[in-house]
Formats: structure tokens, C-alpha cells, sequence
């Protein structure tokens, strides 16, 4: 009974625990960290960069892995076509809407320095920016979870050099995502439906075969 409750304790923990991505564009350029509960792990940039061999071997591995990708294409034959494409959008909608529910954006900033010495058209382009950042805002308020938004936009009439600094962390917990993982099933059942053998050209090669037989009498 112990252990049982210990079991039911441990999943519930997994179930609660949160999951998401961290990005950052800046002066640095972009950063990419995986959020895990506590745990942050770095994905982009890598901290080592590999050697001129590790490169190459990296390389020729991409090579072949494409090379096996493209013959396991050759061999099965998803279905295409607008049909599957119309079929596979209810579904995508509601998927769409699951995430739009489940998403938590934890914390969304954008800072824009709009430069120029040229003040009117700086004005301009500060009104431009002003309003789409207002626009976005209204948008992520209205359809997601948002706990913390720092949109800025400043103006410096001394520069030519327009600076933009974002930050965005969004994450969603293991059991949301599950959730969501089960709206994908019926877009995968679209996809990977077995195509349909036209009946025109099953038509045509029984024809065939049956002309081929009177000759041959």
C-alpha cells in the first residue's frame, strides 16, 4: 500500500511538473535554453565548438542519414493532395485551440530603440512600432495566458543604429501536454490514411488483360 501511494505521489509530481522553452535575441545574438521543472539546459549557442575532423564526420553522418531518409520516401507514399489537406484543418483548429488554452507565457519582453536623425521620419516609424506592439498586445492578452509582459519603445534621435532586445519564456505542464499530444492523433491518422487505387485505372488494366487474353486465343 505503501509503495502503491509512493507510485501514485511520484506520477502526480511528473504530471504537475512544467516544461518550456527559453528564448533570447539580443546584441549577443540568439539563445535557446530548455526549462525542465528546476533544471535549465542550454541548447543554443553549444558552449564547445567542434574541431575541424568532428565537423566533417558530423557532415558525412547528415549525408547518409539523408541519403536513408530518401529512400524510405521512395518507398512509402504519403498521401497528398487538397483533400488531405482540407481533411487535416478541423482537426489542426482544435489542436491550435487545446495549445492556445494550455500555453502559459511566463514572461514576454520586447524593447525597441527607434533611431534616426531624421526626427520626422524617426516619429513615424516610433508611431509604427508603437502600434503593432499594441496590437500584439491586445492579441496574446485576449487568446493566452500571459503572467508577466514588458512591451518598451524608446527614441533616440542621435543614432542611426536601431536596436531591438526580446525575451520570451512560455511552458506548458506535462499533463497539458498530453492533452495536446492526443489532439495530433487524428491529423496523423489523415496522414498516414493508405492511399485509395483510382478505379479508373483498375478498370483499365483488367480491360487490358482481358484483350491480351483474346489475342492470345
Amino acid at each position: 500500500m505503501i509503495a502503491l501511494a509512493i507510485v501514485i505521489a511520484a506520477l502526480l509530481l511528473i504530471a504537475l511538473l512544467r516544461f518550456g522553452v527559453f528564448l533570447e535575441y539580443g546584441s549577443e545574438g540568439v539563445i535557446v535554453k530548455l526549462l525542465v521543472g528546476p533544471l535549465v539546459l542550454k541548447v543554443f549557442p553549444s558552449k564547445e565548438k567542434p574541431d575541424e575532423k568532428e565537423r566533417k564526420a558530423r557532415k558525412k553522418a547528415k549525408k547518409e542519414l539523408k541519403k536513408e531518409k530518401d529512400k524510405d520516401k521512395q518507398k512509402k507514399q504519403l498521401p497528398g493532395g487538397l483533400q488531405t489537406f482540407l481533411d487535416m484543418i478541423p482537426p489542426l483548429i482544435n489542436m491550435l485551440s487545446r495549445i492556445k488554452r494550455r500555453l502559459l507565457i511566463n514572461n514576454l519582453t520586447v524593447h525597441f530603440v527607434v533611431a534616426g536623425t531624421d526626427a520626422s521620419k524617426t516619429a513615424m516609424t516610433y508611431g509604427v512600432v508603437n502600434a503593432a506592439l499594441g496590437s500584439l498586445a491586445s492579441f496574446l492578452d485576449n487568446n493566452f495566458r500571459v503572467k508577466h509582459r514588458d512591451f518598451h519603445v524608446d527614441v533616440d534621435f542621435l543614432s542611426e543604429q536601431q536596436t531591438v532586445y526580446a525575451r520570451a519564456s512560455f511552458s506548458l505542464a506535462v499533463w497539458e501536454s498530453l492533452y495536446i499530444v492526443f489532439a495530433l492523433f487524428p491529423i496523423i491518422k489523415i496522414f498516414f490514411k493508405p492511399q485509395k487505387t483510382p478505379k479508373a485505372a483498375t478498370r483499365g488494366s483488367s480491360n487490358s488483360k482481358s484483350e491480351a487474353e483474346i489475342n492470345t486465343d
